[in-house]
């Protein structure tokens, strides 16, 4: 009998590399997360642009480069901050499995193991390594490997590899492999990179830079040759007008913004027992639309209590209470449902078990063999009698409709386990009634998602009337609306929307009922706890799992509740789309400055003009119009549910307002050249109007207006005229008492022509998404003709 490691042969095993240490960590080390801050394409970009106007001798028009430091800093900060938090967060959760050492069980975390450990393997984890079984038995999804999620029965001196799932049972077994050398080892590591979340935000993010990095380079040398050669320019105000061009298309503020938020997001997260094991998975919260819940745990506590046995046919209530203390005694790994009965009925072997099947979520029954009774199967109604039992079908309807839970013992004269299904001479024994504890707090959670526009389904492996029942009393809407999935026959896309209990579900119609939902345009979330909410939780846009879950469905989640607590998922959605909503409104001011500077660049070449701005005036105009006040309302309550593309919204209050500074450039380059004013004139007319449609944008991006709103915005305006009017000589603007009328007339005029704009914008869209349509439905007659 093998007996495992002593602890010399373990250090032996570390020491040769043999040991099951993973490189796939949740957060990124002090290294990468300094580099990744620091030397960024935009950084780089921006040094040079630096390193240029230190050549010109104009060390002011430098400024633009403090704020790239700053913002690599705080970036830094919030990223360090939140890795040190998730790490600590990460050991609380981490799976961990028995191993025995110099003749002592203990628990280790998987990362521990060592090649020739002897480990136990239990139902709910997910195999740590690849392993040589030495006893007992187990059930197994191997659809990690095979595609085929079917489960596979494993004996003494079977091998089981590593990434796959025990379902039930339990059992013995020598590590074989660990680490790379497993052979699932390249497909573990294939499935966990594309299982990230699907991200908008981030898709759109990396689509924007990509345009812009591929476009900076090539406008900048053709600016400057434009400025230098033919406008005859010095080379030092050629060099300082084209960086302020480039500067103004560089978006580096937003992308640094979503970093920090979404890393403070998973700080306040973590305030609420929260670990968030994929950031983007922030943004998918904010776009749920539809939230599936597994009973236990989420509307109820997760305790159950047996309430009553009743014996059936010609059957004793002791008897009945034998076979089930039989059963409990050899129930090693026993679930809630298990937990109760041992609980009422006691454990102990009253009658001698040579042969035992453990519980399995997919065929909703365990059974067991005991010497001269015959074989016993233990689990849901219409699973074990299929064609109906007419001595429990007449209490069925009363004790379902009370909420409670009803298993039924039967029994069979075969001599073994049947190896499929349930034997035909199956005959009824007792009926166990048990009940699920509500949560105190259920009813005002599901009233909140309610008023969230967030609809709810209830997915469960009990009885579809008694899951009903107790989503009735948690005040579900719909709840009425029940399903049971064991005799289903409509489509899962109907069921999906027409449904809001569906109850006897295994593992393979959970997954399937979310790609319907999914497919029917809703954005999803999933909550549970069990190995049997593996394939759900995976497909899910967002995952969540209970700390005390099994250790595969956390490893599945995108996030975590440490404390087992669903009353933080109203928190959760909120904090999603808090932040995306704050990122969404942050991206419309940092937006505008890279849209007006591409179509004055386009000005500029185009009619061989000088670029209007230098780069000390958009430093002043994104610190005061962009950068200090989104950073200060980046922490707003914003719970609207996000929909559409991410920069839909952004461009809508962007190109209108960057459009408005474009028009207000023309209209101060008529002044200055109408009345011959001085350059320094000229510029403090136009920093000035522009400042001030910045702050108008920010009022109409932030509406309606909120005391901390309004202030900030009148903090800006403040700071923007003792900015302009006690230190000039700084930023090269200049006033006397007759620009004033040139201003009065922009401050007029902005409101009105940046509100014309948004409405042409809003025109064009509507005729271009027209156009879209009346296309998209020419198509789809002609492809319908075609196969016709």
């Amino acid at each position: 009998m093998y007996n495992g490691l002593n602890e010399q042969q373990v250090q032996e095993r570390v020491s040769q590399g043999l040991t099951n240490k993973s490189d796939l960590h949740l957060t990124r080390s002090y290294e990468d997360i300094i580099r990744s801050n620091t030397l960024t394409y935009f950084n780089i970009v921006n040094a040079v642009l630096f390193v240029i106007v230190l050549t010109t001798g104009h060390l002011k028009n430098g400024m633009f480069f403090i704020t790239i430091i700053v913002n690599s800093l705080i970036g830094i900060y919030q990223e360090i901050k939140a890795k040190k938090l998730l790490e600590k967060m990460e050991i609380m959760v981490a799976a961990k499995v028995p191993v025995c050492r110099s003749g002592q069980w203990k628990e280790i975390p998987v990362d521990e193991i060592v090649q020739d450990d002897l480990i136990r393997l239990e139902s709910g984890m997910q195999i740590p390594a690849d392993c040589l079984l030495l006893d007992g038995y187990l059930e197994v999804d191997e659809s990690l490997l095979t595609g085929e999620s079917e489960h596979v029965s494993h004996y003494a001196d079977d091998e089981v590899s590593a990434g796959t799932v025990c379902m039930s049972g339990s059992c013995s077994a020598k590590v074989l492999r660990v680490g790379k050398e497993c052979a699932s080892s390249k497909i573990m590591e294939e499935a966990r990179k594309y299982s990230k979340v699907k991200s908008e935000l981030n898709e759109n993010l990396n689509r924007l830079i990509r345009i812009v990095s591929v476009a900076i380079i090539p406008t900048g040398l053709i600016l400057f040759a434009t400025q230098y050669w033919l406008l005859n320019l010095t080379w030092q105000d050629a060099a300082l007008k084209t960086v302020a061009a480039v500067v103004g298309m560089i978006p580096e503020g937003l992308v640094v913004l979503t970093s920090i938020a979404l890393a403070v997001s998973t700080m306040r997260l973590s305030r609420r027992s929260v670990l968030v094991q994929d950031l983007f998975s922030i943004e998918s919260l904010a776009r749920v639309d539809v939230l599936c819940l597994d009973k236990t745990g989420t509307l109820t506590q997760g305790s159950m209590k047996v309430n009553e046995l009743k014996p059936l046919l010609d059957h004793t209530r002791s008897y009945a209470e034998g076979i089930i203390c039989s059963f409990m005694a050899a129930e090693e790994k026993p679930n809630a449902t298990a937990k109760a009965m041992t609980e009422y009925f006691g454990r102990s072997e009253v009658f001698h078990v040579d042969s035992y099947l453990p519980f399995s979520s997919a065929r909703k029954y365990t059974a067991a063999h005991i010497l001269n009774e015959g074989t016993f199967y233990l689990g849901a109604v219409n699973f074990l009698f299929p064609k109906g039992c007419p001595a429990a079908n007449r209490y069925l309807s009363q004790y379902t409709s009370e909420g409670k839970r009803v298993l039924i013992l039967g029994r069979s004269k075969a001599p073994a386990i049947a190896e499929e299904g349930v034997p035909d001479d199956l005959d009824p024994v007792a009926m166990i009634m048990i009940t699920d504890v509500l949560r105190d707090n259920v009813q005002e959670i599901m009233s909140y998602f309610q008023k969230q526009d967030v609809s709810l389904k209830v997915i469960s492996g009990d009885d579809a009337a008694t899951v009903s029942s107790l989503a009735l009393q948690a005040g579900i809407p719909g709840a009425e609306h029940y399903v049971d999935m064991s005799t289903a026959s409509a489509s899962m896309a109907a069921l999906a929307e027409n449904h809001t209990v569906f109850g006897r579900v295994t593992p393979d119609q959970k997954k399937a009922l979310i790609e319907a939902l999914q497919e029917n345009g809703h954005t999803v979330a999933m909550t549970g706890d069990g190995v049997n909410d593996v394939p759900a939780l995976k497909t899910a846009d967002v995952g969540v799992a209970m700390a005390a879950g099994a250790s595969a469905a956390k490893d599945s989640a995108n996030l975590v509740l440490l404390d087992n607590d669903f009353a933080h998922m109203p928190d959760i959605v909120d904090e999603g789309r808090r932040v995306i909503n704050n990122i969404s409104r942050a991206a419309s001011m940092y937006l505008v400055k890279t849209v007006f500077s591409i179509l004055l660049s386009l000005y500029v070449i185009l009619l061989r003009q000088e670029y209007p701005f230098l780069p000390v005036h958009l430093t002043l105009i994104t610190a005061v119009g962009v950068g200090i006040p989104t950073f200060l309302l980046q922490m707003e309550p914003s719970f609207e549910r996000v929909k559409g593309a991410f920069f839909t919204p952004a461009f809508r209050n962007a190109v209108p307002a960057a459009v408005t500074v474009f028009l207000t450039a023309l209209f101060c380059l008529a002044v200055r050249y109408m009345f011959h004013l001085p350059i320094e004139r000229y510029y403090g007319i136009f920093v000035a109007l522009t400042g001030y449609i910045y702050l108008y944008t920010l009022f109409r991006v932030y509406y309606p207006p909120t005391k901390i709103r309004i202030a900030v915005i009148a903090a800006m305006a403040v700071l923007l005229v003792l900015v302009l009017t006690l230190v000039p000589e700084l930023f090269s603007v200049n006033f006397q008492f007759q620009d004033l009328a040139a201003l009065m007339v922009g401050f007029a005029i902005i409101p009105f022509l940046n509100a014309a704009l948004a409405r042409a914008y809003d025109w064009i869209r509507k005729k271009t998404n027209r156009r879209k349509v009346v296309r998209h439905g020419k198509k789809n007659r002609s492809s319908m003709a075609a196969g016709s």
